[in-house]
């Protein structure tokens, strides 16, 4: 299955495995990862991820049709993704490993931006929305990192410290929901976005789902080499419990009507 295939499957459990699996074909070069993919599917089976759900999806587009409520959820993937980056920055200034730091550093830059582009997609499918003096506030929602700057640790940040397979468990996991959240959203901006606009919002929306496969893609690579010299049990028990904590985050933001 390619990208394209993936934007128009079906909202399913299986969906999940399968951002999974196109992140990992669309990598450079490409990677099998059999433990990575036998662990992440052993914990869908054991634990379905709501957020690959039909039911998720309708309460989703439901919500979306009001353009106030996609308006917030756009400034809200702002902030999330500017908080991440500074969490990925944290990790990324105490990663030991060459490659670890160099990977973690490019997540962060990209979740840095991220933070933008959701506002361009706020700006693109809602012109006009926010005010002026409001918009301008709105980008410091991005920290603004670069690959040309050292990383260092936020200040009283918990995540600076050396990153553990569980932090790539956790981030991996996260960048396939987000992936799937990304899948509706792509959907309910079309609805909204002004036509003269649509082509650089697409444009935007595909810059966004190559880098959140492209997270997906590292994340798994290195489980799948940790998992080399991690107990199979203890490495397949924590992908599961793990899995089981976003799918009860997921589960509270469904009751709150909240979404990535």
């Amino acid at each position: 299955m390619n990208v394209q295939a993936l934007l128009s499957s079906e909202p399913t459990v299986e969906r999940v495995a399968t951002v999974a699996r196109v992140a990992l074909s669309q990598r450079d070069p490409q990677a099998d990862c059999p433990r990575y993919l036998a662990a992440l599917g052993k914990a869908i089976e054991d634990e379905p991820p709501p957020f690959g759900m039909e039911s998720y999806s309708n309460t989703y587009h439901a919500a979306s049709t009001s353009g106030q409520w996609l308006a917030m959820s756009l400034m809200t993937n702002a902030e999330r993704e500017g908080d991440g980056a500074k969490r990925l920055w944290s990790l990324a200034s105490c990663a030991d490993n060459d490659k670890e730091h160099q990977l973690l550093k490019r997540h962060a830059c990209d979740e840095s931006s991220h933070a933008l582009a959701y506002l361009a997609l706020l700006d693109l499918t809602f012109p006009g929305a926010v005010s002026p003096a409001f918009r301008s506030e709105l980008n410091t929602l991005s920290p603004h990192f670069s690959m040309d700057q050292k990383p260092y640790p936020i200040e009283g940040s918990p995540y600076a410290r050396k990153p553990s397979v569980d932090d790539y468990m956790q981030m991996n996991i996260a960048e396939i929901r987000t992936t799937i959240h990304h899948l509706m959203q792509r959907q309910a901006l079309a609805a909204h976005c002004p036509p003269e606009n649509v082509p650089r919002a697409t444009k935007v929306l595909d810059s966004l789902l190559r880098d959140e496969l492209s997270h997906v893609a590292y994340t798994a690579v290195l489980i799948e080499e940790k998992a080399a010299t991690t107990d199979p049990e203890k490495l397949q028990n924590l992908f599961t419990k793990r899995l089981r904590d976003f799918n009860n985050i997921t589960k509270e933001e469904l009751g709150e009507r909240v979404f990535d």
